[in-house]
């Protein structure tokens, strides 16, 4: 799987409609959370793509907030095809890499769901607070220094 970081003003068309597709796959469907997918935050994100023969099979999502110099990562979704091999995390990498490289010294943040946790651990993060529902879904706030 090859790993592409664009800003949302770079993405053509068919890369939006993929970028979309998988995440309502993902969140929409297969997690049952009826809610709107697109926000007001992915018209300044940076967007990452995993592709397999020309497929999407991977995407996630990179909020930087300069004034706070702090990165929210979110959004990471791998279809359920893909899963358990390896290229969510190997998504993350390519991420913290592209933070570390485009915003050195900011905070990483993301909201993992609680089954997720030592996966982000593995990747150097720490979670912190209490555990609460985000659509339903216990949820936990973690965060990493680069």
């Amino acid at each position: 799987m090859d790993f592409k970081v664009l800003h949302y003003s770079s993405l053509n068309k068919d890369q939006l409609y993929k970028l979309i597709h998988l995440r309502i796959k993902v969140f929409v469907v297969e997690q049952n959370c009826p809610y709107q997918d697109l926000d007001e935050f992915d018209k300044i994100s940076y967007h990452v793509f995993g592709t397999f023969n020309a497929t999407t099979m991977a995407v996630g999502r990179i909020i930087p907030y300069k004034e706070n110099r702090k990165v929210v990562i979110g959004r990471i979704a791998v279809d359920e095809s893909y899963r358990n091999k390896g290229y969510a995390k190997k998504m993350m990498k390519e991420i913290i890499n592209f933070i570390i490289k485009e915003f050195p010294g900011f905070k990483m943040e993301l909201s993992a769901q609680t089954y997720l946790v030592d996966f982000y651990n593995s990747l150097g993060f720490s979670s912190h607070g209490n555990e609460y529902l985000e659509d339903g879904i216990p949820h936990i706030y973690m965060s990493k220094n680069s």
